[in-house]
């Protein structure tokens, strides 16, 4: 029972992707060096729903939601400086991009990008083929994993989801325990 957590989800319906990002994107009819090229000259990526998200754990004041660290993939090592986004905003902002940040030994917070991502296919020399969505309604998740044995009462995580759904304009928050 020692590994149980609270899984904090709410879905985001606006874009995080780059507008940069998605309008190259939309042609389909490019290559793997194409994308690499574009990659090259528009990092850092941005997206001002992206800023807002990031600005909610920052400055959230029922809970201390503002995490230590932040990566785009584990081990996560990455000091989240406040005064400083740019990175993390560039994380998710990146078409199907994912952004990690951790308070240690409290939570762990993932904001994904569901939208706008592109995959090559390698038969074809690198040429870019349009994924299946699943659902366009929604094109961001954000999933807070809150530790059972931490010192966040249920009360107050059902008030993080209530305030990240209006926050965030949505309708879609959930809480569930996992794990063993």
């Amino acid at each position: 029972m020692g590994n149980q957590v609270y899984v904090l989800n709410v879905r985001v319906k606006g874009s995080l992707t780059d507008e940069r990002a998605a309008n190259f994107i939309k042609s389909w009819d490019f290559y793997l060096k194409d994308w690499q090229d574009f990659i090259k000259i528009t990092r850092p990526f941005y997206n001002v729903l992206v800023e807002r998200i990031l600005c909610f754990f920052i400055f959230y004041d029922k809970v201390d939601l503002c995490p230590d660290l932040f990566g785009a993939y584990e081990p996560v090592r990455n000091r989240f400086e406040t005064h400083n986004l740019i990175e993390p905003i560039s994380c998710v902002a990146f078409p199907a991009g994912t952004l990690i940040m951790k308070k240690r030994r409290i939570f762990d917070i993932v904001i994904e990008n569901l939208g706008d991502g592109c995959s090559f296919w390698a038969d074809d020399n690198y040429k870019v083929f349009r994924p299946k969505s699943i659902n366009k309604d929604y094109l961001g998740n954000i999933r807070i994993n809150i530790k059972k044995d931490s010192k966040i009462s249920f009360e107050q995580m059902k008030t993080i989801v209530d305030d990240m759904c209006n926050y965030c304009e949505t309708e879609y928050g959930t809480i569930y325990l996992f794990g063993t």
